[in-house]
């Protein structure tokens, strides 16, 4: 098999991660941006932000040893748990959008493996934006799921 990244693999078992898990049972699970009129009240996307000036991927790949055997590959998936309130409450978005975050660390660290994808997966750092819109409050806290894992040959 020729060289390849396990980032496509990670981001499938994060988004099936998130689907399944009871924590985010009642929660949209966007895989990457979606073409679609709904607008979810509560999602979690994975490898997108809506960010256009951003990546949804930032990773790294170094030698392991002297074999030519698997490169040692570091990366950061960048997701965000969104909630769009009806009403204007901003406490309370902002303390559901931190809901949803902990719901997907406790996702993760029930398989930080997530099914053999990579060495470990666990949640690093974020960012939050709140604003009020014509539709209610907003809340985003947007995530990096840091990844360690070893390339395929």
């Amino acid at each position: 098999m020729p060289w390849s990244t396990r980032v496509p693999d990670t981001i499938d078992a994060l988004v099936d991660a998130f689907r399944t898990g009871p924590e985010l049972a009642d929660v949209t699970v966007w895989d990457g941006p979606q073409v679609s009129k709904a607008a979810p009240k509560e999602m979690l996307t994975v490898a997108f932000t809506g960010d256009d000036t951003d990546s949804d991927v930032e990773a790294t790949a170094t030698p392991e040893g002297l074999g030519g055997g698997s490169d040692r590959e570091a990366f950061t998936i960048r997701c965000a748990a969104a909630v769009l309130l009806g009403t204007t409450d901003m406490q309370a978005a902002r303390r559901r959008a931190y809901e949803l975050y902990s719901a997907a660390g406790a996702v993760i660290a029930r398989d930080p493996r997530l099914g053999g994808k990579v060495i470990r997966a666990r949640l690093g750092s974020h960012t939050f934006k709140q604003t009020q819109t014509p539709s209610g409050a907003q809340a985003i806290v947007i995530f990096g799921v840091d990844c360690d894992a070893f390339t395929r040959r």
